[in-house]
């Protein structure tokens, strides 16, 4: 059932704006695109980017692309509508901007010769280097966690796993690992603030653009899947 839902009168709303609603497609227009653009960028994209990818945001949400369902099809209402629209658009400003580094490594690969090594023309515009159903948001987030838990020490990885993922109390904690319970609760707190650390410095390693917040990273994770960031 739809009421069951973590975000129903999103998923709600999402509909009517697929149905084609005037008021539905209006009202989305005018609850998200200050939202969307000043999370764009504040995530590093230009004021033209942003204004860009936002207007685009609106056709490709109810309308098919290149053969595929509009972005809304595939909003389950599992995270917040903007938590989707934000996932959406940062993922096409990664996709450009690495599309953009492609095109200019290209260029000067075969400056003077118009064509590179590989015998594409410097006219011919570059992939995007990922695959149908592929999100470079969705890769950005899954190799930066990976690698801020392998930096991790291992106490910090167990203390964390038993917190979180165990839903283990710090008094619980705490008897396990025999110390005050108030120490073991700042353990656990510097443990988290050094994954969020490593998380960051792997993503600005990656991107160094990139401006992702740690609060934004955690809700793009809680409802990370390529359908949550408008692919297949």
């Amino acid at each position: 059932m739809h009421d069951a839902l973590p975000h129903p009168d999103d998923f709600h709303f999402a509909q009517e704006c697929l149905e084609g609603k005037t008021l539905a497609l209006i009202h989305l227009q005018e609850t998200y695109r200050e939202p969307l653009l000043a999370f764009l960028q504040s995530s590093g994209a230009q004021p033209h980017e942003a204004r860009e990818i936002v207007t685009e945001l609106w056709s490709d949400c109810v309308a098919p692309q290149t053969g595929t369902a509009p972005k809304l099809a595939r909003y389950n209402g599992a995270c917040a509508l903007r938590t989707f629209l934000s996932g959406v658009s940062l993922n096409t400003l990664l996709t450009r901007r690495r599309r953009e580094k492609r095109w200019s490594n290209l260029v000067s690969d075969g400056a003077g010769d118009g064509e590179t090594d590989g015998g594409v023309t410097a006219h011919q515009a570059p992939s995007d280097g990922h695959g149908k159903g592929e999100t470079p948001l969705l890769e950005i987030m899954r190799d930066a966690i990976q690698a801020a838990f392998m930096a991790c020490p291992a106490e910090d990885f167990v203390l964390l796993q038993l917190a979180h993922a165990d839903d283990l109390h710090v008094m619980e904690l705490a008897r396990m690992f025999d110390r005050p319970k108030s120490t073991l609760s700042r353990d656990v707190q510097r443990a988290g603030q050094g994954i969020a650390e490593a998380t960051i410095r792997h993503i600005k390693a990656t991107d160094p653009w990139l401006e992702l917040k740690w609060d934004d990273f955690l809700d793009l994770c809680r409802s990370a899947s390529p359908a949550c960031f408008g692919v297949e």
